[in-house]
């Protein structure tokens, strides 16, 4: 599993605070569709920071995974300047200034069909270095590889 996209657009920025619209692609492997993910179900993501989480996605609907078949999975959040002020959002917008590129983290959940199960695969991603396009502040992609994601249990499964 890992990611195949991630925009991160900034809409305002302040010397300790921003808001941003982040926008990810999962990739879900062919063998893990139907058996062990729903083909019908939610996703919901989280981006942090230095493992500290800036935001959660609210749970997202998809539909018609195929079996057997890789497809993709595009989930989008608005991060508020809420999200991301005090020291947090001081470090994040020195990085956009001085480094114009940020790394961050993704973790996921997608609704598990195995029965005995908790209702959710929770996937933590590698971090991700996403760099600002020539001369802007303002969009940041991914930049070098893509990372993988690899399935994480929580303290109560």
């Amino acid at each position: 599993m890992n990611l195949s996209s991630m925009d991160f657009t900034v809409l305002n920025i302040t010397e300790t605070r921003l808001s941003a619209k982040w926008d990810l692609s999962i990739r879900i492997p062919g063998d893990l569709s139907g058996y062990y993910i729903c083909l019908q179900g939610d996703v919901q993501t989280s981006l942090l920071y230095k493992n500290v989480t800036l935001a959660t996605s609210s749970p997202q609907k998809y539909y018609n995974l195929q079996p057997g078949w890789p497809q993709l999975l595009m989930v989008s959040a608005l991060v508020s300047d809420e999200d991301i002020s005090g020291s947090i959002g001081k470090n994040i917008v020195e990085d956009i200034k001085n480094q114009k590129e940020v790394q961050f983290e993704s973790r996921f959940s997608l609704t598990d069909c195995r029965e005995e199960t908790i209702g959710v695969i929770n996937y933590a991603c590698r971090e991700v270095t996403l760099r600002f396009e020539p001369g802007s502040e303002m969009k940041a992609k991914v930049f070098g590889k893509h990372p993988k994601c690899k399935r994480f249990f929580l303290d109560h499964q």
